[in-house]
């Protein structure tokens, strides 16, 4: 009979082990977000003009979506990023050298055509400045100016 201690060890060396057919770790997308600006916005600052988001490469239906909108001249790129906000920049959710405060949960986005007014915003001025707010409150980030701009190598 085996001690508890030899049960534990063989227990967590079952468990730690890959199995050949555990799946393979996403691998991901990067699209950088841009904003829809007709110059006359207040307020603005330079890190509220692009953002990035990422895609597992095995979500073919919003890459389809994505390519499709990336097809388009931008001022015809009528649907807008709107997902679920996570704190941290994930590794990738920047502007230049700012690193924002948060990103967009990978499995989380989704391209839309309309949210509620309350997660509209921008992703400096507002998500970033009053990040435990758009965290603890809103949980949600829909951007109505935001468009897919270009997809990007991190």
């Amino acid at each position: 009979m085996l001690k508890p201690f030899g049960v534990v060890l063989l227990l967590l060396l079952a468990f730690s082990c890959k199995k050949d057919n555990d799946p393979t770790p996403a691998h991901y997308r990067y699209y950088a977000v841009g904003m829809h600006s007709n110059g006359q916005e207040t307020g603005w600052k330079w890190q509220d003009t692009t953002f990035v988001v990422a895609v597992a490469d095995t979500n073919t239906t919003l890459i389809a979506e994505i390519n499709a909108q990336l097809k388009l001249p931008i001022a015809q790129r009528n649907k807008f990023v709107a997902g679920t906000l996570v704190a941290g920049d994930g590794g990738y959710n920047k502007n230049g050298s700012h690193r924002f405060k948060w990103h967009l949960k990978e499995t989380g986005w989704n391209l839309v055509d309309a949210t509620i007014e309350l997660s509209d915003g921008l992703p400096y001025t507002d998500v970033d400045v009053n990040n435990s707010y758009w965290m603890e409150k809103v949980k949600r980030f829909s951007p109505w100016s935001s468009y897919i701009k270009k997809e990007i190598t991190p």
